[in-house]
C-alpha cells in the first residue's frame, strides 16, 4: 500500500472535523441570508413604503459590496493570516445583521446591506480555505464535498424557513435568527482554528484601485441595466466604459508589473485557468431555477408562497447525497467524469423543465429538483478538485478569492441576462398568441373551449388576455430553462482539456503545481 492510500485511510482527528464544521456553519450563514433577503422583499417594500426599483437596492447593495471585497480577499488573507480575515468578516458579518435588521429607513437598510456583502463575503473563499486546510493533502476532496454540502444546502433550504419566520415573526427575524450563530462560530473559531502562515506583502495600489473599480461599476452596471434599458441608457453605457477600462489596466498592469495585486503563478497551470472559465458559465445557470422556480410555481401554477419554498427541498436533499456521495469518493476517482455526469443531469433536467406545461404538478417539480440538487454536488465537488486542488499553499486563498469572483460575476450576468430574456420572450409570446384572436377564428366556436372565452363580449376578452398572457409567461419559463440546459450541454466536451494526474503518474510526492 502506498503512502497516499495508508494517509487515506487513517481516520480523520476530532479537531480538524470541529474546524470544517465551523467553517461550514459560518459559510452556510451568509449564503443562507443571501437567499431569505428575496422572499423578504415584498415586505421590506411596506415597511419602507418604496417603489420595485427602490426596493431592488437592498439586493444591488449586496451584490456590490461581495463583489467588490471578494476580489480582494486574497490579498488580505495572505498579508494577515486567514484565520484573522475570517474572524473580521464574522464579526463584521454579524454585527451587520442587527443593523440590517433594526434599519428603519430605506437609506439605512441599503447601507447596511452594503457593509454586509463587503464582510460577509470573504466568508465563502476563507471558509473552504479553512475546511481544505485541516484535513491532510490526500482527503482536500473529502473537506471540500463537506464544506459545500453546508453552503449548498443552506442556499437550498433558505427560501421555506425564511417563509416560515416572516409569516409568524415578521421580516427582521430573518437577519436576528442568524445573530447566535454568528456569535457561536466566531467563539469556536478563535479557539480551535489555527493560524495560518502571513507574509509581509506590500499592496499594489493600482492593482487594488482598478480591480475594485472595475468589478464595482460593472456589477452596479449589471444590476441597474434591465430597469435603465441597457445601453439606451448613458449611465450604463458610462459604466461600460470606465469598468472595461478598469479591469483592461488590471489585465496589463498585471502582465507587467514586477509586484501585481493578483500573482501571475495562478495562470501558469491549465487547470485554474480553465476552471475559471467553467465556473464563470456555471455560476451564470446554476442557481437560475432556484430563481425562476418559485415565481413560475406561483405565477402560473398557483401554489401558495410557503408551499413553494417547501416544493425547493428536495434540491437540498439531492445536494446532500450528491456531496456526501462525492466526499467518500472524490478523491479516489478521476473528477471529469463525475463533471460530465453533473453537467448532464443537470442539464437533462433543465431540459425536461423546458417541456412544462401550464399544468405543472407538484411531483414534477420535487423530481427535478431533486436531480438538480445531485448535479449540483457533482458538479462543485469535481470542479473543485480539477481547478484547485493543486493550487500551491502560498497563492491558494488569492485562487479561491479569483474562483468565487468568477462564480459571481458570472451569476450577475447569467441572471441579468436571462431574466431579461424571460421579460422578453413574455412580450413576443403574447403578441403571436394574440394574432390567432379574431371573430374569424373558427377554432374559438369549439365547445371544448370554455364559455367564458368568447370574442363577442369585454369579460371574454378579459379572460382570454388573462389565458394568454399565462400562456406566454410559460412559454418564456420553457425558453429560459432550455437555454440553460444548453449552455451546461456545450460545456461538457470542454471537460476533456482538464489535466488530471493519477496515482500511477511519475510526479514526485507532495509536489504542489503553482496554478493547479
Amino acid at each position: 500500500m502506498g503512502k497516499a492510500e495508508a494517509a487515506a485511510g487513517k481516520p480523520i482527528g476530532l479537531r480538524s472535523i470541529l474546524i470544517v464544521l465551523c467553517s461550514t456553519l459560518g459559510t452556510a450563514s451568509y449564503a443562507f441570508t443571501w437567499n431569505s433577503v428575496g422572499v423578504a422583499l415584498p415586505h421590506m417594500q411596506g415597511s419602507f413604503s418604496a417603489t420595485t426599483d427602490q426596493i431592488a437596492w437592498v439586493m444591488i447593495a449586496f451584490v456590490i459590496g461581495s463583489a467588490m471585497m471578494t476580489a480582494s480577499v486574497g490579498w488580505f488573507s495572505i498579508r494577515f493570516g486567514r484565520k484573522r480575515i475570517y474572524l473580521w468578516a464574522l464579526a463584521g458579518y454579524t454585527a451587520t445583521l442587527l443593523g440590517c435588521a433594526a434599519a428603519t429607513t430605506l437609506e439605512q437598510e441599503v447601507t447596511w446591506r452594503l457593509l454586509q456583502g463587503s464582510f460577509g463575503a470573504a466568508l465563502i473563499p476563507v471558509g473552504q480555505s479553512i475546511a481544505i486546510n485541516a484535513f491532510p493533502p490526500e482527503r482536500h476532496g473529502q473537506a471540500t464535498s463537506l464544506w459545500a454540502l453546508g453552503f449548498v444546502t443552506a442556499n437550498v433550504i433558505a427560501p421555506a424557513i425564511a417563509g416560515t419566520l416572516i409569516d409568524e415573526f415578521g421580516w427582521p427575524w430573518i437577519f436576528y435568527v442568524n445573530v447566535p450563530v454568528g456569535i457561536a462560530v466566531f467563539a469556536a473559531v478563535w479557539a480551535i482554528v489555527p493560524d495560518s502562515p502571513k507574509a509581509a506583502r506590500p499592496l499594489d495600489w493600482f492593482g487594488f484601485t482598478t480591480l475594485i473599480v472595475g468589478v464595482g461599476v460593472l456589477q452596479l452596471m449589471l444590476a441597474r441595466g434591465e430597469r435603465l434599458d441597457w445601453f439606451d441608457s448613458t449611465e450604463i453605457i458610462a459604466e461600460a466604459l470606465i469598468g472595461g477600462i478598469a479591469l483592461y489596466l488590471l489585465v496589463a498592469h498585471t502582465m507587467t508589473a514586477r509586484h501585481s495585486f493578483i500573482e501571475r503563478t495562478l495562470f501558469s497551470g491549465r487547470n485554474f485557468t480553465l476552471g475559471l472559465v467553467f465556473i464563470f458559465m456555471i455560476g451564470s445557470v446554476l442557481f437560475l431555477p432556484m430563481l425562476l422556480l418559485p415565481l413560475l410555481m406561483q405565477q402560473i401554477g398557483g401554489f401558495p408562497a410557503t408551499e413553494a419554498g417547501y416544493l425547493m427541498l428536495p434540491r437540498g436533499i439531492g445536494s446532500i447525497i450528491g456531496l456526501t456521495v462525492m466526499s467518500q469518493i472524490r478523491d479516489r476517482v478521476d473528477p471529469r467524469p463525475i463533471l460530465f455526469f453533473g453537467l448532464a443531469l443537470m442539464s437533462f433536467s433543465a431540459w425536461t423543465m423546458g417541456h412544462w406545461t401550464v399544468e405543472v404538478r407538484p411531483r414534477d417539480v420535487a423530481w427535478a429538483s431533486f436531480l438538480q440538487g445531485c448535479a449540483t454536488g457533482a458538479i462543485w465537488a469535481s470542479l473543485n478538485t480539477l481547478a484547485l486542488a493543486k493550487l500551491n499553499k502560498r497563492i491558494q486563498d488569492q485562487g479561491l478569492a479569483l474562483f468565487y469572483l468568477c462564480f459571481d460575476s458570472g451569476s450577475a450576468i447569467g441572471t441579468a441576462a436571462v431574466i431579461g430574456l424571460h421579460a422578453r420572450y413574455i412580450q413576443i409570446n403574447h403578441a403571436l398568441l394574440s394574432e390567432s384572436i379574431n371573430p374569424f377564428n373558427g377554432i374559438l366556436r369549439y365547445r371544448t373551449y370554455p364559455e367564458a372565452w368568447t370574442t363577442a363580449e369585454s369579460s371574454g376578452l378579459a379572460a382570454l388576455d388573462i389565458e394568454i398572457t399565462r400562456q406566454a409567461t410559460m412559454i418564456a419559463y420553457n425558453n429560459s430553462f432550455l437555454l440553460i440546459a444548453l449552455i451546461l450541454a456545450a460545456l461538457i466536451p470542454f471537460i476533456i482539456l482538464f489535466r488530471h494526474k493519477t496515482r500511477l503518474d511519475p510526479s514526485p510526492p507532495g509536489k504542489e503545481i503553482p496554478g493547479g
